[in-house]
């Protein structure tokens, strides 16, 4: 066994010691599950994130006074009261 796999089968030894024992049976269908993958000749293999944020998301930066177009997106007649919208529309039942 190589030192990489040495070192990682040790840190799952450690985790598995702290595991509650109710734990301990889910990790075991996890492992007869990668061992079956594995006699089937299909391997799991993990990419390695890059440091940093988790997901990167494709953004375009833009100045906080392009907002002011968004003020009369709509035009006149939307505003008014949702809740009082919503009761009248049972008054009428």
């Amino acid at each position: 066994m190589s030192g990489v796999a040495e070192q990682v089968q040790s840190r799952i030894v450690s985790l598995l010691e702290e595991l509650p024992p109710e734990s301990l049976s889910v990790v075991e269908q996890f492992v007869r599950f990668v061992y079956e993958l594995a006699q089937k000749g299909q391997v799991l293999e993990t990419v390695a994130k890059p440091p940093g944020a988790p997901y990167l998301y494709p953004t375009v930066p833009v100045p906080a006074s392009s907002l002011r177009a968004w003020v009369n997106l709509l035009p006149e007649g939307y505003e008014g009261d949702a809740l009082a919208d919503t009761e009248a529309l049972y008054d009428e039942v």
